[in-house]
């Protein structure tokens, strides 16, 4: 059994002010036998801000933090000495927590647990056990919280670091 870490940042659009930052964490595992096919699981983050005015009230801010947690398959397409290109698919639960603040009224957290799929790919550029790449990804998904649907409809970018581990 082989495994490697990945650390990842980057960003997010999913139309208005569905956008923002993202990061992930990801552990490979590759079986014997199994060739050009892995299973990673993957923690993500992403955070959508926004911040308005409210007349005569002062100003409201709404901040949703999206915690996926992913299953996903990986297959190798091209395999060489310094480049490589991964195809992934994967799903699972996703954590959300929002919070809103206002000068006006109480601040409130509220949570929801909903889904995430993922499609992507990842450029690889591979050199000994350190492994940096790019990651490009569309999401679709969505946690419900009363007022507030956090979706992860949208297209992603990381850019991040893998470690194949001794």
């Amino acid at each position: 059994m082989r495994y490697s870490l990945a650390l990842a940042g980057g960003a997010f659009y999913g139309g208005g002010f569905n956008r923002g930052p993202q990061g992930s964490a990801q552990l490979t595992l590759t079986p014997p036998g199994w060739g050009r096919f892995s299973f990673d699981v993957e923690l993500g983050w992403r955070l959508s801000r926004f911040r308005a005015n409210v007349p005569g009230a002062g100003v409201g801010v709404s901040a949703l933090h999206s915690f996926p947690l992913l299953a996903v398959g990986r297959m190798n397409l091209v395999r060489m000495k310094h480049f490589g290109v991964d195809v992934r698919a994967g799903v699972g639960p996703q954590l959300a927590l929002h919070h809103l603040s206002s000068d006006f009224s109480e601040s409130s957290v509220r949570s929801s647990i909903g889904w995430e799929l993922l499609a992507g790919a990842q450029l690889r550029f591979p050199f000994g056990a350190i492994e940096p790449f790019l990651d490009g990804r569309v999401g679709l998904g969505e946690a419900y919280i009363p007022f507030v649907t956090g979706r992860s409809i949208g297209v992603q970018g990381l850019l991040g670091v893998r470690y194949q581990l001794p």
